[in-house]
């Protein structure tokens, strides 16, 4: 009986290590392969958030620089923004008072593909950026940003931002997103 015991109690042990040491490995190719998946490229569809998101592809970029003189680079790293625009103190939705519309927008931006310091200065800056965006959109009604033209809501951005860096500046700004939500 007691060698019995001895060799049923060798066998849990050696079922208890085995399962400890499959699920230990499971684990880490499960952190593994989530962390190559999660690698996103120019182009490639990427989540956030639960959220699809299209970046410039590599195409785009290649469109844009057959017609520069310079060689330009995007940069996505601003991100999804959502804002509230300003409440319009003229119009009434019902009984209660307008209170502004959620808006989403995911702004980038072109640089000279050679100005690595200005990459820098706008990873640095992203915050910053991300604040002059919204206080931008905030601060119009959903009517006055209807009225304004892309053109002019991209040139007053643009002229905003370019104040705010120092080594260098941003060409063209776009919008992957620019949905009003109702």
């Amino acid at each position: 009986m007691s060698q019995n015991k001895v060799t049923l109690n060798k066998i849990l042990l050696i079922i208890i290590f085995s399962l400890i040491v499959f699920i230990a490995a499971g684990t880490v190719m499960g952190l593994i392969l989530k962390s190559s998946g999660n690698s996103s490229s120019k182009g490639a569809k990427t989540k956030k958030a639960n959220i699809t998101v299209l970046e410039p592809s590599q195409k785009e970029i290649t469109s844009l620089n057959k017609h520069s003189e310079e060689k330009i680079a995007s940069y996505t790293g601003i991100g999804r923004i959502r804002i509230l625009t300003k409440a319009d103190e003229n119009a009434e939705s019902g009984s209660e008072r307008d209170t502004g519309t959620p808006l989403v927008i995911e702004p980038w931006f072109t640089y000279e593909e050679s100005n690595y310091e200005l990459y820098e200065e706008l990873s640095k800056k992203r915050i910053l950026i991300s604040g002059l965006i919204s206080n931008y959109f905030s601060s119009k009604t959903k009517m006055e940003l209807f009225s304004s033209s892309e053109d002019k809501i991209k040139a007053d951005l643009l002229k905003e931002i370019n104040s705010q860096l120092v080594l260098g500046k941003i060409i063209q700004i776009y919008f992957t997103d620019f949905i009003f939500l109702e």
